[in-house]
């Protein structure tokens, strides 16, 4: 499956509730709409810049906890325009599945009543359960270094030799990289294995990278 810039008949979705937990999480499309409001709202309570070109051309996602935000994550696909920190992602891996990439950043789970684990493992898996639809299969991140492990135990694979400095946030940073590939452990793993075609990772490091890294 190939993505196709923006032709989502309603880019509004209701991706999940569960009343137990006093959870649900929605995605719009763009700035014009709650739900990118909610995810500003997020934003603005970790503090630093909240607004971003790249919000206009990106896919939000806004997790409620008994009605008030406490999560947020942004979704960017190259088929929409320029993903943020472009610049330090391998050329070829953007060029070979440019159709089907999608890079998210700016996540971000504040407290709340319900257990942290549970809230980020939901959000992780809405999201990538909601891409896959829309035909993304690869995932790229750029993190803070010191929050590579986190996100390693999340799927993750850290890309080697990738460090830099973020441009906005200054941090001392590192990308990392998921495909639904469910030989793979991660958060969603069941997901992926309902694919008719599924992203190996050893396949996107073979294919982009001169000497490739062995995965673990």
């Amino acid at each position: 499956m190939r993505s196709s810039g923006m032709a989502v008949a309603d880019p509004y979705r209701f991706l999940f509730e569960d009343h137990s937990l006093g959870l649900t999480i929605t995605r719009d499309f763009g700035t014009d709409n709650q739900v990118h409001e909610q995810v500003m709202q997020v934003r603005r309570e970790g503090g630093g810049e909240s607004s971003f070109a790249f919000d206009s051309y990106s896919f939000h996602y806004s997790m409620l906890y008994d009605g008030q935000p406490v999560g947020a994550m942004t979704a960017t696909r190259p088929v929409d325009g320029e993903v943020d920190c472009a610049d330090v992602y391998s050329p070829q891996l953007m060029t070979r599945y440019h159709d089907c990439l999608v890079s998210t950043c700016k996540f971000r789970i504040n407290r709340s009543g319900c257990s942290s684990l549970k809230t980020l493992r939901t959000m992780v898996r809405e999201f990538w359960r909601d891409q896959v639809n829309l035909g993304s299969r690869l995932n790229l991140i750029n993190a803070d270094k010191k929050l590579a492990s986190f996100y390693q135990r999340i799927g993750y694979e850290v890309i080697e030799g990738s460090d830099f400095i973020h441009p906005t946030l200054g941090t001392n940073s590192i990308v990392m990289m998921m495909s639904a590939d469910p030989h793979r452990r991660s958060f969603c793993t069941d997901i992926f294995a309902s694919l008719d075609d599924i992203l190996p990772m050893q396949d996107v490091v073979t294919s982009c990278y001169a000497t490739p890294m062995i995965l673990s």
